[in-house]
């Protein structure tokens, strides 16, 4: 049988529904043609039966007249056409089976496009909708209906004035508005949605027009997406970044990012300034090369190169250059690897200082430090305290002088510098260097006239670390570590705190000279209570002390030769010394002990129990102060 747009089919009689079934019709057919003029039942099931399986192929039905169709109301809604026998012009078969045909396909790919559409809808995790002109949800899915708190059947007829507070509806609304009106869409448009209970949501909406078949518009259709996390995300890198940026920007160091081929990728104001740029863009990209002359240019780079193949840093490099005035600057660098999330070397990451200021001030302590050596040796010739008196006395008068000079030089620059704090800081160091070099000074003078001491409430751990700040230089000339064990709760004692200061430093210089070869200077300090005469401390103690009393110990222990049984019962005494002849005033024991004491306090110098080395310990009363 010839049809429009099929060619040529081939007509098979199937004699029942039972036989129908046997066969796969999308697949042996393109239309079923039914005869219903006989066998009611029979048709009705066949016709339920192709309707079910929803294929693609066409049902007409064959029938007598139309009041047959009559019996078959229930069941014309699954019939493609039917065709009155009897008065069937010649060829009209051909052509309705072919309309029937056309019809059926067009009708199941509209179903299968609707039925996509609507499973995309269903499943989508993003919120779609559809408004009328009015701005009115006409169909909305289950996301939006979910997202919302509502089904999806309450939704319909609503608008955002519904859902959201003014502040979202009305921007919202006059958007589709616009849409309606020029035909324009909203792609991507980011939003804050808010709600009358306080809280907010952040989507990406895309808006369209919805145009009818005619291409009218007739409303609009939109999609968003919650973007919340990826917003607050973003909020949290951009405020690192702001934050990253202010520290890099105001921090007294010029910092720098290099790639894996030595172009720069960050670099800070001050880095800017030190390359000769006022714009990250002049540095960005660029290399060593565009910025040094070739020589030191190929140094860094090789020092660059370096640090990326093997991933080992340079830390606290230091280095001077001549300015053409003929000033040393120095820097200090530190260059690390810049390590990906792979763990793979991805650059480099620099931090450099500039440190002429701290090399100056050095200088002039070491000068300082040599003044005082040299007053030093000239108090050690002293063999009377009448002499030591008259010699430090003179010494006082040529040390001082020059000693005021640098500390009115120090407080002129402390009116005259607010910044880099790591300069402040230096200035700050050299106005105590002075102040305890003055100590030292007044050393031998305390012992030839001694003074009465000004007491108060003084945590001993923050003088013992001052001091030991203060002798930093003393302790890494003569390659000693020093390990500190201060217990954090002890309670204040009352000493005058210059005079507690004179005392530890004698103790560490005492340890630095018993150390020819270096060492190790241990400083302790703990709490602990009388439990029994004479018990936990020395005897010496049971004349100072109750029962039940506590007070402050302090062990400075060093790792020398120790003390010898010759020397032990004179260690305090004035001008002893085990030091050769111009190595010590064999004062400072001496002085020591007489501060301590002045405080009500007690001091023992006796050999290390297992190692090598001796121990000074200390003992002080706790501040009777409540308050301090």
């Amino acid at each position: 049988m010839d049809t429009e747009d099929h060619g040529q089919h081939e007509l098979k009689l199937i004699q029942s529904l039972d036989e129908l079934k046997t066969l796969d019709l999308d697949k042996v057919c393109h239309a079923i043609l039914l005869d219903i003029r006989s066998g009611y039942d029979e048709a009705i099931k066949s016709i339920k039966w192709i309707g079910e399986l929803q294929s693609q192929v066409a049902l007409i039905c064959l029938c007598s007249n139309h009041d047959q169709l009559k019996a078959y109301k229930s069941v014309m809604h699954l019939i493609d056409d039917y065709i009155l026998a009897d008065t069937l012009p010649h060829g009209e078969l051909c052509v309705r089976i072919s309309h029937a045909i056309r019809r059926r396909l067009k009708e199941h790919e509209l179903l299968h496009e609707q039925d996509l559409l609507h499973s995309l809808m269903e499943n989508i995790p993003d919120v779609i909708y559809f408004k009328d002109r009015e701005s009115r949800f006409t169909k909305v899915n289950k996301a939006m209906a979910a997202s919302y708190g509502q089904n999806v059947d309450s939704m319909i007829g609503k608008n955002d004035f519904d859902l959201f507070t003014e502040e979202h509806a009305l921007p919202a609304y006059q958007d589709e508005q616009r849409i309606m009106e020029t035909g324009e869409p909203i792609i991507g448009k980011i939003e804050k949605e808010t709600f009358v209970d306080g809280t907010t949501k952040w989507v990406n909406t895309t808006k369209v027009p919805l145009r009818d078949k005619y291409g009218r518009i007739i409303g609009t259709m939109g999609i968003s997406r919650n973007i919340s996390d990826l917003k607050r995300a973003q909020d949290t890198l951009t405020e690192e970044h702001r934050l990253l940026s202010t520290i890099l920007n105001n921090i007294p160091d010029r910092i720098f990012v290099k790639d894996r081929e030595g172009k720069y990728i960050v670099s800070n104001r001050l880095h800017l300034k030190f390359l000769g740029a006022s714009d990250e863009e002049d540095v960005i990209g660029t290399t060593l090369y565009d910025h040094f002359p070739k020589e030191r240019a190929e140094k860094y780079f090789n020092e660059d190169m370096e640090i990326i193949r093997s991933g080992i840093g340079l830390i606290n490099s230091e280095e001077s250059r001549e300015n053409p005035d003929g000033s040393i600057i120095w820097y200090l660098t530190s260059k690390v690897p810049l390590i990906d999330e792979t763990g793979k070397c991805v650059g480099i990451v620099g931090i450099s200082r500039d440190i002429s200021a701290q090399k100056h001030n050095e200088e002039q302590l070491r000068n300082t430090i040599e003044v005082l050596n040299d007053t030093q040796l000239q108090l050690i010739e002293a063999e009377k305290l009448k002499t030591v008196g008259r010699l430090a006395a003179g010494v006082a008068h040529e040390v001082k002088n020059p000693l005021n000079v640098v500390s009115l030089g120090a407080e002129y620059l402390e009116t005259k510098v607010t910044e880099p704090q790591e300069l402040i800081d230096i200035i700050k160091d050299m106005k105590q260097a002075v102040e305890k070099a003055n100590t030292v000074i007044y050393q031998l003078l305390d012992y030839s006239s001694p003074h009465e001491v000004t007491t108060g409430p003084q945590n001993i751990n923050t003088i013992i670390r001052e001091v030991l700040a203060l002798m930093r230089h003393n302790f890494n000339e003569a390659h000693i570590e020093v390990m500190t064990d201060l217990a954090g709760d002890l309670p204040m004692i009352a000493v005058d705190g210059q005079k507690m200061e004179q005392v530890f430093i004698n103790l560490f210089l005492n340890a630095i000279g018993a150390m020819k070869k270096g060492g190790t200077l241990s400083v302790r300090s703990y709490l602990q209570q009388m439990t029994n005469t004479g018990s936990n401390v020395s005897s010496q103690m049971t004349e100072l002390f109750k029962v039940g009393e506590h007070f402050v110990t302090i062990e400075v222990a060093d790792t020398g030769q120790g003390i010898t049984n010759q020397s032990a019962d004179k260690l305090f005494d004035p001008f002893f010394s085990t030091k050769s002849t111009g190595e010590g005033t064999g004062l400072g024991l001496s002085v020591t002990r007489s501060i301590v004491e002045m405080h009500r306090g007690i001091i023992t110098l006796d050999n290390r129990r297992d190692v090598p080395g001796a121990c000074a310990t200390l003992h002080f009363p706790v501040s009777p102060d409540p308050h301090a």
